[in-house]
């Protein structure tokens, strides 16, 4: 590569002072991440139901519906919801929630939802920590803890046991790149 660039071979006498950078207009722009969300206000918002539906692979028949649960501000956090589903089924659920000054928690919240269910797993190189589990009704979560600035956000998104915990991660993985 460095030879391409110091103009070498081809025998015609090209030289490193010969090479010309293309002008910086025709650089394309390196990319970046989202801008992360400085206010959470909804989880819906946060995750479509067509993003679910591309990540589960839904037949052609499949179409579901995101609804916004009533926001819960009990134990001094405050926790978004949405469900997901169709005909008055909702089998996937996204729990979004801010811990007030506790940023450098998160493994500490993990390890409390770890120790709360047996068989849990960890999630690893999704945000700060995270862990997949059962519960006994039957449901499969993700939980996902993210720092942001003092406080801790934590992701759970479920759905029926039968699904992969890898894919329930593939979706909360989105929820996660914006908060």
């Amino acid at each position: 590569m460095l030879a391409a660039l110091a103009g070498c071979g081809g025998g015609d006498g090209a030289t490193a002072a010969q090479w010309v950078p293309a002008p910086p207009s025709a650089v394309p722009p390196s990319p970046t991440a989202p801008a992360r969300v400085a206010k959470l206000t909804s989880a819906c918002k946060l995750l479509s139901a067509e993003a679910v539906m591309k990540v589960l692979g839904p037949t052609s028949k499949t179409k579901l519906k995101a609804r916004e649960l009533p926001v819960d501000k009990s134990d001094g956090s405050v926790a978004y919801a949405c469900s997901y589903g169709k005909d008055g089924q909702e089998p996937f659920a996204l729990n979004v929630s801010t811990r007030p000054d506790r940023a450098d928690g998160a493994q500490e919240a993990i390890d409390a939802i770890a120790d709360a269910y047996d068989g849990s797993t960890p999630v690893e190189g999704v945000g700060a920590a995270g862990v997949g589990y059962v519960t006994d009704g039957g449901f499969r979560l993700v939980a996902i803890a993210v720092p942001y600035e003092t406080d801790l956000r934590l992701v759970v998104f479920g759905g029926p046991k039968l699904v992969p915990q890898a894919k329930l991660v593939e979706v909360a993985e989105q929820v996660v790149a914006k908060i």
